[in-house]
């Protein structure tokens, strides 16, 4: 390409019959000028370009960091949300196994409630059949005692009459005897025992 100074040294050789040197030189003059002008803003708008191109260059790289690092991010997150998934999974595992546990030894504990309740309700069935049969003995012998009461006042009560009926006699001979005192002293000794 060439630069101005190129334009300004270039010297046309002359011939017959040519075209007019001053009217050369001030168009060259005048384009030179141009050049240089346009030249100029050319190298203004190639270094503009350049600046541009570097800032677009690190925009580019800067985008590519924020395009990283949001990937990075979300890879980041997705692997916290997975993470916090596995651990709720988990705390939920764990949980549900510790729940099963209590629950198990609760219906162990339960069971054996039940086992001791029933061992119990077999330990009172028998004590009142025990007691009842107890109960039926101590009747059956307060029962027979009274039969024997009975049994004892009438037997005392025909040898009272008996022995009045001996002493009316007596008394009708007025002869006490050995014997009747002997039956007498005996009568005293029953009713005295049957009384206690």
């Amino acid at each position: 390409m060439l630069t101005p100074v190129d334009l300004e040294t270039t010297v046309f050789r002359r011939s017959f019959r040519g075209y007019n040197v001053q009217e050369v030189q001030e168009f060259m003059t005048k384009i030179t000028h141009d050049y240089e002008h346009l030249y100029r803003e050319n190298i203004d708008l190639k270094e503009q370009l350049d600046e541009l191109n570097a800032k677009l260059a690190q925009y580019q790289m800067m985008e590519e960091t924020l395009r990283n690092a949001m990937v990075l991010a979300q890879e980041t997150a997705e692997e916290v949300k997975n993470a916090a998934k596995r651990h709720a999974e988990l705390v939920i595992r764990d949980a549900e196994q510790k729940g099963e546990r209590i629950k198990g030894r609760i219906k162990e504990e339960i069971q054996g409630e039940i086992q001791k309740l029933a061992t119990l309700k077999n330990q009172v069935e028998f004590f009142k059949s025990q007691f009842k049969s107890f109960l039926k003995g101590l009747l059956d012998i307060a029962e027979n005692q009274l039969e024997m009461n009975v049994d004892l006042d009438r037997q005392i009560q025909a040898e009272m009459k008996e022995e009045e009926t001996k002493k009316e006699a007596v008394s009708e001979e007025e002869q006490p005897t050995e014997e009747n005192n002997l039956i007498k002293s005996k009568l005293d000794q029953v009713y005295s025992a049957a009384n206690e």
